[in-house]
């Protein structure tokens, strides 16, 4: 996926203040924004929209209010975007395509990302500008893909069902709800996993906790408050609660996550099962076939991406939150700018 923040200028391009006219905006409440960090980049994945899809080289026209916890689009360029990007994405198999790989490589590239950033935080090494840069326009990358849910919507995909021979209700429903592994789900298993080790094996609790932490500890919370709960003392007041749950029993935490192992099997057996039957049932559909089958798994994909936007998100606030205390600013105050000063300025 291409680099769209290489440089400070590049950076400032995101971040400099737009002069809008308000009779032809439109404004966003980011009443639950409370870092100045969670609204820049808020605006720079905005600003990337029409980049991020192929279709603009410009910048869309938005600007975060910080003082007014409050974002100003330009509703014609907006509202032009997001109906370009539905005929295409409906009508146009190559496109599809092309988001779907932009899925899967933008998800690759941010977690690979996140990872080398973090690697020098342990080293208590400072990583490097052009690290940070790359850092901050992997993640406005993957979470800008999720302007699609403004431009493909279920009663559209539904539509595309219908044309299909024999589609009943049931694999109508099952195709547009796909069964997945949800977050929650992925983190509630880890939670148990920790749960028998503090049941079973106090002695190795400690540093399962410590990798609880890292992998998972900072999905707590929504902004940089991550850091309130993101404690040994919340972790254990979380197991106890669990452990009054089962009563103390090990044995129904295994059999709850017996079940939980069956999940993702289960899920993507059932999908599978369900995209094959519609591949059967279009199959003297020779103008339609590729279009449907694209927009379904396109579908599903976006899906997925509304689950790991969120992963992507808190390991990118959890990493800034270290390096703002390593540089004296207060996390709900600093921005994007002041850490490239205090990584520059190091470096």
């Amino acid at each position: 996926m291409r680099q769209f923040i290489q440089s400070a200028q590049d950076l400032e391009t995101y971040l400099a203040p737009m002069s809008l006219d308000d009779e032809d905006c439109v404004v966003f409440a980011l009443d639950g924004f409370q870092s100045r960090l969670a609204l820049e980049i808020l605006q720079i994945r905005m600003r990337k929209q029409g980049q991020i899809y192929n279709l603009s080289n410009q910048v869309v026209p938005c600007v975060v209010a910080i003082s007014e916890r409050a974002l100003r689009a330009s509703r014609p360029v907006m509202q032009a975007l997001n109906a370009q990007i539905s005929k295409t994405i409906i009508f146009d198999p190559v496109m599809q395509i092309e988001v779907m790989r932009n899925f899967v490589t933008g998800l690759e590239e941010v977690l690979q990302t996140s990872e080398e950033f973090e690697r020098a935080l342990e080293c208590k090494e400072t990583p490097t500008p052009a690290s940070y840069l790359r850092y901050v326009d992997a993640v406005t990358n993957y979470q800008s893909l999720d302007s699609l849910k403004f431009s493909l919507k279920i009663e559209q995909v539904k539509q595309a069902l219908e044309l299909v021979p024999g589609m009943d209700a049931e694999s109508c429903e099952d195709l547009c709800h796909p069964p997945k592994v949800s977050l929650f789900t992925q983190l509630y298993r880890r939670q148990l996993e920790l749960l028998l080790n503090w049941l079973t094996s106090p002695a190795v609790y400690e540093e399962a906790r410590s990798i609880y932490r890292k992998e998972w500890g900072f999905l707590e919370a929504e902004d940089l408050d991550f850091a309130d709960f993101d404690t040994d003392a919340f972790v254990d007041s979380k197991m106890k609660k669990l452990e009054e749950r089962f009563g103390g029993d090990s044995e129904q935490v295994r059999r709850q996550l017996g079940i939980l192992e069956n999940v993702p099997s289960i899920a993507v057996t059932k999908l599978n099962r369900r995209m094959n039957d519609l591949l059967h049932a279009m199959e003297n559909m020779v103008l339609e076939r590729i279009r449907i089958y694209n927009l379904v798994r396109l579908w599903s994909s976006l899906l997925h991406h509304q689950e790991m936007n969120r992963l992507v998100k808190m390991r990118f606030f959890r990493n800034m939150h270290g390096l703002c205390l390593s540089g004296g600013f207060s996390p709900d105050e600093a921005g994007l700018q002041d850490l490239l000063a205090l990584i520059s300025a190091r470096g």
